[in-house]
């Protein structure tokens, strides 16, 4: 038990540096540096000596908060603080009442009803909430996602940390003792994670990049991110097949499909997805396929906004692939900062 847990604390150890030195000036870098302190707690926590157990057990009991947060900031597209309210709410709970509580016997099953309700049960329970709606905004949108070191994190993630839930699952049902195993997958996993931190570096936390390239700029220069590679065909460069992109999408206006995909767009260019998504994000700049379709389908707008003046705003929507009005002003707003009602009277002549 103690050789596992120094092995996980030696992972851990070599990873916090890595995230320290590389993406300490970030906000989701600071985040998953706080994730593997909570971690190192946990694991410390089963071999420390009981005078220090009440201080590991009020930094591990952030880690499920912490994991969502991370999730949140590394592969939700665009982490909005308002569309989360409820949910740093519960965040807050999950560790804020334990280690209130903890000092009265909060944890004790004799202790007051209320105060070990209150103070023990439901932030277990909003404990589970915060992995699993972690876990899903990293399974969401995975096949959006253009970077390819960030999509391989995802996976990363959800094996480990599916896994290591799989473990104290059956421990807390069955009253097995699963330590050992527990402690284990977190060594493999932080071993995973470590490694595609060393490999991916700038591409697989976010926030450092470049705004997305003109769709008539088909010669920018690639961002400093991982992309799956394989031997390129002599006869299929990657300019050739991002002018077949370009076409594709400009001259036929591919991006008015509906509920159009990338295995839509891959399909149509009769090349594999991995292919397709490498040109949008290395010679077009962007991170999320969404976020390219819909940069094309508001310039689109934008334009008819002002040459249309008398066309209602919902049939444009309609015309260039949104499904619903609410939709196309959510998708106009994020990018023009103002709704397609503002912009077209802003563009009127005076």
């Amino acid at each position: 038990m103690q050789l596992l847990t120094g092995f996980s604390l030696g992972c851990l150890a070599v990873v916090f540096l890595v995230v320290l030195r590389d993406f300490r000036h970030l906000l989701v870098g600071k985040v998953f540096l706080w994730v593997l302190i909570a971690a190192a707690a946990f694991l410390l926590s089963r071999v420390a000596e009981p005078e220090f157990q009440w201080l590991l057990g009020d930094v591990m009991t952030t880690l499920p908060a912490a994991f969502w947060l991370l999730c949140l900031l590394a592969f939700s597209p665009k982490p909005e603080a308002k569309a989360h309210r409820a949910w740093v709410a519960l965040a807050l709970y999950s560790f804020i009442p334990p280690a209130l509580s903890r000092p009265f016997g909060a944890a004790d099953p004799d202790a007051a009803w209320w105060l070990h309700g209150l103070g023990f049960k439901i932030p277990q329970f909003a404990e589970y909430l915060l992995i699993l709606c972690g876990l899903w905004i990293t399974a969401a949108h995975w096949r959006n996602d253009l970077v390819e070191g960030r999509r391989k994190l995802r996976i990363a993630l959800l094996v480990s940390v599916g896994a290591t839930l799989l473990c104290v699952t059956v421990s807390l049902n069955h009253g097995l003792d699963t330590g050992q195993l527990v402690a284990g997958t977190v060594g493999v996993a932080t071993l995973l994670v470590g490694f595609l931190l060393l490999k991916g570096q700038e591409g697989v936390l976010l926030d450092l990049q470049r705004s997305p390239a003109s769709p008539d700029d088909t010669k920018a220069e690639p961002l400093p991110v991982v992309v799956e590679t394989a031997p390129e065909p002599k006869e299929e460069q990657p300019l050739a097949m991002a002018a077949q992109l370009k076409q594709i999408m400009e001259e036929e206006h591919f991006y008015r499909t509906e509920k159009l995909t990338l295995k839509m767009l891959a399909n149509r260019m009769s090349l594999p997805e991995y292919r397709v998504r490498a040109i949008i994000n290395v010679t077009f700049n962007y991170r999320n396929f969404n976020d390219y379709v819909n940069q094309m389908r508001i310039e689109e707008a934008c334009e008819r906004l002002v040459t249309e003046p008398e066309t209602p705003i919902q049939n444009i929507a309609l015309d260039i692939g949104y499904r619903t009005l609410s939709s196309f002003n959510r998708a106009f707003k994020d990018i023009k900062q103002q709704t397609p009602t503002e912009y077209r009277q802003s563009q009127q002549p005076k």
